[in-house]
């Protein structure tokens, strides 16, 4: 089983307003951006042989030319996916999703794992990081979509926010062995996002990344009656910053949203750097002092 990392770099160059959006990745600034994708990606290569990065040519001068790191292929693709706006930053995930032709764990860049997981993902045929179940945000947007749009997938056609319990995956970590499913599910969620381009107005782009990633990928497999494993058995397990637990209370590090606004996260991400890391930690302190990009 492969990781494969994706850095849509438009998102993080372009500032916007609310808790969605990806100005310097989400982060405080750019200093505590590149240092996650470093220790995100020096930490699976402690696991894995294989660590692919799906970036575009922007992305590529940053992770690969200026910042080294060590990934065993990359692949710049992402450019094809300038034309839409940068609110929908789940689509670099989805399109790095498509192009997998073998088994593979797609993880964010801001995952930082300190065990193996092979033995988790091995024989799953779909696998995420966690559940999210009957969140307010899926059942505010659901409904605000539904209103606003022409084309909806039929398997959430029927679904009603005001009385469903919807629930729906994170997808810190995202794949498994039905490649076939994964295109199917792709090709959906990129029809839902083009067929609705007109639309777009209509609704608030940043948390609508969750209904065509997370609650779209949840209710078709629920369709086909597909299995989906997960790291977490318990849902809504959302404050994954614990990172004084390390290793021995949690192995599992996963700042969402606004937890990278804290400072003491975003130093904590540095901190980590510097003592699992040194030298990646003073080459991109050093680079960062200079750095235009």
């Amino acid at each position: 089983m492969k990781i494969v990392q994706s850095f849509w770099s438009k998102p993080m160059q372009t500032q916007s307003s609310g808790i969605e959006e990806r100005f310097s990745g989400g982060w405080l600034d750019k200093k505590y951006l590149y240092m996650s994708w470093a220790l995100s990606c020096l930490q699976f290569r402690k696991y894995f042989d294989n660590v692919e990065l799906v970036t575009d040519a922007y992305g590529k001068k940053i992770l690969i030319d200026t910042l080294k790191l060590p990934y065993t292929k990359v692949t710049v693709a992402l450019d094809e996916l300038n034309p839409y706006p940068q609110d929908l930053w789940a689509l670099g995930k989805i399109y790095a999703y498509s192009i997998q032709k073998e088994p593979f764990i797609h993880a964010d860049g801001d995952v930082f794992i300190w065990e193996d997981i092979t033995n988790k993902v091995k024989d799953a045929a779909l696998y995420v990081q966690s559940f999210e179940v009957n969140m307010p945000v899926y059942h505010s947007h659901l409904s605000e979509v539904l209103n606003a749009f022409e084309y909806i997938p039929e398997v959430l056609k029927n679904l009603t926010p005001n009385e469903d319990v919807l629930t729906a995956i994170n997808a810190g970590l995202f794949g498994g062995h039905d490649l076939d499913f994964i295109q199917e599910y792709t090709k959906t969620a990129f029809k839902f996002v083009n067929d609705n381009m007109n639309h777009m107005d209509k609704i608030t782009k940043g948390p609508f990344n969750m209904i065509y990633e997370q609650l779209l990928y949840f209710y078709m497999a629920k369709q086909k009656g597909i299995h989906i494993s997960s790291y977490f058995d318990e849902p809504n397990n959302f404050d994954l910053t614990q990172f004084s637990g390390i290793p021995s209370k949690t192995k599992y590090i996963h700042p969402i949203g606004v937890f990278k606004k804290s400072l003491e996260v975003n130093e904590n991400v540095a901190h980590k750097l510097l003592t699992e890391h040194p030298e990646a930690y003073f080459r991109i302190d050093e680079l960062l002092k200079n750095l235009t990009v």
